[in-house]
C-alpha cells in the first residue's frame, strides 16, 4: 500500500474521521484528504506526528515512512547485540528482583525470552510430573496446549479466556498481529470454542488469577503484564514483562523457602 492507502488503512481501523485525524493531529481536513489521495506528500515529521495520534505500533510506523520514501526511523535491534546490553542488565535486574516469585520476559508473540529462577521451578516440577510437558516457549502455548499447564491448572478456562481475549485485541490494535499463533492455537481441544467466548465477551483485566496445582501443593498467582515507555527500538517497544506475585501467605511462604534451599544448595 502507498502511504496515503495505509493512512487510510490506519485512520478507518481507529474509528477516526478525516476532520477527528485533522482536528487532533493539529492540521487542515484538507490536508488529510490529499495525503490519502496522493495529491500532496507529507514529510516525514507528518507521518510522525500522524503515527502518534494514530497510536500505530513503531513497526507499521517505518513501513508508512518507507511508503513515503524515508528511511526507518525506528531501529530493530536483536536483544543479545551489543547495543542492547543496558536494556538487557535492565532486564536481568528485573528478573533478579522479582525473585523468588515468577517473571518472564517476552517478544512481540509472545515467545519467552528471559525468565527467573522462579519460573523455571514452577516448569520443572510440572515436568517432573508429567515427562510429556511441551518444549515450547510459547506463553500462549503453554496456557493453551494439552501437553501445557492446562492439567495443573484449577482455574485454566479462566485463564484461556482472558489469554485468548488479550491476544485478539492485541491483533485488533495491530492487525496481521498472532494470526498464525491464533490458528494454532484454535487446533487445540476445546480452544475454538473458548476463542469465540472470548471474542463475545471483550472485556480486558489489568491482571489475571492463576492457580497451579502440582502435586500436594495449590500456588495461588496474581499476573501482570507491563512494557516499556516510549522507546525508539522496535526490539524494546515490543517487550512484555510478565509479572506472578503470590495470591496467598501459603504461595509466598512455599516459594521463599524453595528459594532459599536452592541458594544454599
Amino acid at each position: 500500500m502507498n502511504i496515503g492507502e495505509q493512512l487510510r488503512f490506519w485512520r478507518k481501523h481507529k474509528k477516526l474521521s478525516q476532520l477527528d485525524l485533522a482536528l487532533e493531529s493539529g492540521v487542515s481536513n484538507k490536508h488529510i484528504s490529499f495525503i490519502e489521495t496522493e495529491r500532496s506528500k507529507p514529510s516525514k515529521q507528518m507521518i510522525l506526528t500522524l503515527c502518534d495520534v494514530l497510536n500505530i505500533p513503531i513497526r507499521n510506523r517505518n513501513e508508512m515512512l518507507s511508503a513515503a520514501g524515508f528511511a526507518d526511523h525506528y531501529t530493530r535491534t536483536p536483544i543479545d547485540h551489543a547495543e542492547m546490553s543496558r536494556l538487557r542488565q535492565t532486564l536481568e535486574i528485573i528478573l533478579e528482583k522479582q525473585e523468588p516469585y515468577p517473571l518472564t520476559v517476552l517478544d512481540w508473540e509472545w515467545n519467552i525470552i528471559l525468565k527467573n529462577n522462579a519460573f523455571d521451578l514452577i516448569t520443572q516440577t510440572i515436568r517432573a510430573e508429567f515427562p510429556e510437558f511441551t518444549s515450547s516457549m510459547n506463553i500462549a502455548e503453554l496456557v493453551l496446549s494439552p501437553n501445557g499447564f492446562k492439567t495443573f491448572l484449577q482455574n485454566w478456562e479462566e485463564v484461556a479466556i482472558t489469554t485468548l481475549r488479550r491476544l485478539q485485541q492485541e491483533q485488533q490494535e495491530s492487525p496481521g498481529r498472532h494470526h498464525k499463533i491464533l490458528n494454532n492455537l484454535k487446533n487445540y481441544p476445546g480452544v475454538a470454542e473458548l476463542a469465540l467466548s472470548a471474542t463475545l465477551e471483550r472485556k480486558s483485566e489489568p491482571f489475571i488469577y492463576v492457580d497451579f496445582c502440582m502435586g500436594k501443593q495449590t500456588l495461588k498467582f496474581l499476573t501482570t503484564l507491563t512494557s516499556f515507555g516510549t522507546p525508539i527500538d522496535i526490539t524494546a517497544a515490543e517487550i512484555m514483562i510478565e509479572s506472578y506475585y503470590p495470591a496467598d501467605d501459603y504461595t509466598r511462604s512455599y516459594l521463599e523457602q524453595a528459594s532459599a534451599e536452592s541458594i544454599s544448595h
